[in-house]
């Protein structure tokens, strides 16, 4: 049976750069050179591999497109929520990109508008999917940190983990062709560097933080539960006395 790989989960997370590493070193897959909603790439004929982030909410729909036509697996891609929450896009300079509550469409007749869900709605669909059943033969939970720590250990991973098949490298994605859309959501292509992890840090970003964990405290408990802190410390520390590291990239 052909096979189709879903990339999903938290949007800002480095689903684009992950998509065009598979792109550049993925052997034997058809994948579009724009994000394409996965009920839209099942029809190609082989092998096929697709990235929206909003697919997490289509889940019902995706798995009912593949069944009795192709394998499907799931790699929902994840990062530090605060690097999320300051994160920008090159369609919208000047906001940050995803909040708590909302984030920016970017595909409207009228441009970008703060119109999709936000972080915490689509932490909670990917819980309700881990909790589905609806991939019995398990879900690859893929940290942006992970990916950019060690881009061979995370292929090395995914081939014995999916049984995928590799031509090339991820760490050399750069090198190759990459569309116009993906650049533009990956505010330009460069080598994998590790300068984005902890961005939220710099100062720019510090009443931004500030700001999202006061008014939404649940995201205290998401940080610990998915390992990024073990207590509430580094808030109470953060806001009283200045934590800031200089300022990197915006991503």
């Amino acid at each position: 049976m052909d096979r189709h790989l879903l990339i999903a989960g938290q949007g800002r997370s480095g689903s684009t750069m992950f998509y065009s590493m598979l792109q550049y070193a993925l052997d034997g897959f058809s994948m579009p050179d724009q994000e394409m909603t996965a009920t839209r790439v099942l029809p190609y004929a082989g092998n096929t591999c697709s990235k929206r982030p909003f697919d997490i909410f289509e889940i019902d729909k995706i798995v009912e497109a593949a069944k009795g036509r192709k394998k499907l697996d799931l790699i929902v891609m994840m990062r530090d929520p605060r690097d999320i929450l300051t994160s920008v896009h090159s369609k919208v300079p000047d906001d940050y990109f995803c909040s708590a509550d909302h984030c920016y469409f970017i595909g409207g007749p009228n441009g970008p508008t703060k119109t999709a869900p936000g972080f915490l709605m689509m932490h909670f669909a990917t819980i309700e999917v881990l909790k589905s059943g609806a991939f019995p033969q398990g879900v690859f939970l893929l940290k942006y940190e992970h990916l950019i720590d060690d881009p061979a250990r995370i292929q090395a991973m995914l081939g014995d983990a999916l049984n995928l098949p590799f031509k090339a490298d991820f760490v050399d994605f750069h090198k190759g062709k990459i569309g116009d859309a993906h650049q533009s959501a990956m505010n330009g292509v460069r080598p994998v560097s590790a300068d984005r992890v902890q961005k939220w840090r710099a100062p720019q970003h510090r009443e931004r933080i500030i700001d999202q964990f006061t008014r939404f405290p649940i995201l205290h408990d998401i940080l610990i539960d998915l390992g990024y802190e073990e207590s509430t410390d580094w808030f109470d520390e953060f806001c009283v006395t200045d934590q800031a590291l200089p300022a990197t990239a915006n991503g």
